[in-house]
């Protein structure tokens, strides 16, 4: 686990940049003084959301899913022509 710490010190014309993220079932705030910090640290965050989510439905079995939106796409009807 990462050490905490409750202070924090900065020049009174710098702005806090405070990013939420999820960890552990819990939103945590992270907080940075320099914006190139708080960019790394939002997109190293977003590669990891986006990562994670490719195995999402790696337990379902592709060819029921398959079948199942196959039947969806031939039993609707389609969308009539319209006009502007």
């Amino acid at each position: 686990m990462a050490e905490q710490s409750d202070r924090m010190i900065s020049f009174m014309d710098q702005p806090l940049i405070g990013i939420i993220f999820h960890d552990k079932g819990q939103d945590v705030v992270h907080y940075f003084a320099e914006d190139f910090e708080a960019d790394a640290a939002s997109s190293r965050y977003g590669v990891q959301e986006a990562l994670a989510l490719a195995g999402a439905w790696s337990d379902l079995n592709w060819d029921d899913i398959e079948k199942g939106l196959d039947s969806i796409r031939h039993e609707s009807q389609p969308t009539p022509p319209f006009s502007l």
